[in-house]
């Protein structure tokens, strides 16, 4: 227990022993972890000797000895990997401001340069991706966005809908929450939903933002006047929070439609 209380929150390599009951027995030096199912990446296949990274959530002492609880979905994996691939994050000089994360399928992370002319995005993608591939490939080819964070909301929320190109936003926080309204070209409104709302669901999730997000012909067949350079917003309002997704993917069907 000693001995392995000091890498909980860490990465650590492990070895895969076998499957019990759905649970994943990886060895983790002379002594055996738990990566329980809701704790690997879906659709990931665990095979004997394969090593892989795995995030130590929590060492337990119980009646049966210590008894070491590890991840592969956890966000903190994500941040740990950068760390080990890209020196700036390492060392302070980029930091990682927030994760917003869908295991096995799309990761959406922002950055800040903590020192001036430091390109965080660029150092955390590396020469011709490299560093980002490690990372990708270590996830099973885990799709990661990286986007510059921002201490202006509705720009930060503008980066977070990347690669979307977004024509006019409106961010508050007042008592009602963070909100935000966004309008996109009709071009643009399945590429800023995504696919079955992912890509606007994670932005959401990044910025901690609740985003309104609607296409310039909506906008334009409103029946409702603009007021102070805001959108109010109406009954058909596509509303999108971090709980929000069956609307996301009804509208994106419509409009690949």
């Amino acid at each position: 227990y000693n001995q392995y209380i000091t890498k909980e929150k860490e990465i650590v390599i492990g070895i895969v022993q076998r499957i019990e009951k759905k649970n994943v027995i990886v060895q983790i030096g002379k002594i055996d972890a738990i990566l329980a199912p809701n704790e690997q990446i879906p659709g990931e296949q665990y095979k004997f000797m394969d090593r892989i990274k795995v995030y130590v959530v929590e060492v337990k002492q119980t009646t049966k000895g210590p008894q070491i609880y590890v991840s592969r979905t956890h966000p903190e994996l994500v941040k740990r990997l950068f760390e080990q691939e890209v020196p700036e994050v390492f060392d302070g000089t980029v930091e990682i401001k927030s994760i917003a994360r869908e295991e096995g399928s799309r990761t959406k992370i922002s950055v800040k340069a903590e020192v001036p002319n430091v390109d965080p995005v660029g150092a955390c993608v590396g020469i011709n991706g490299a560093r980002v591939k490690a990372i990708v490939n270590e996830l099973g080819n885990e799709q990661i966005d990286i986007i510059e964070w921002d201490e202006n909301p509705a720009q930060y929320i503008v980066n977070a809908l990347s690669p979307a190109k977004v024509v006019s936003i409106s961010a508050c926080d007042d008592e009602n929450g963070k909100k935000a309204t966004v309008v996109v070209s009709d071009q643009q409104l399945s590429l800023a939903i995504g696919k079955a709302g992912q890509n606007v669901r994670l932005a959401a999730k990044l910025t901690g933002y609740g985003i309104d997000i609607k296409s310039e012909s909506q906008i334009e067949d409103s029946a409702k006047p603009e007021s102070d350079d805001e959108t109010d917003i109406d009954d058909d309002m596509l509303v999108f929070s971090e709980d929000t997704d069956t609307q996301a993917e009804t509208d994106a069907d419509e409009v690949n439609e």
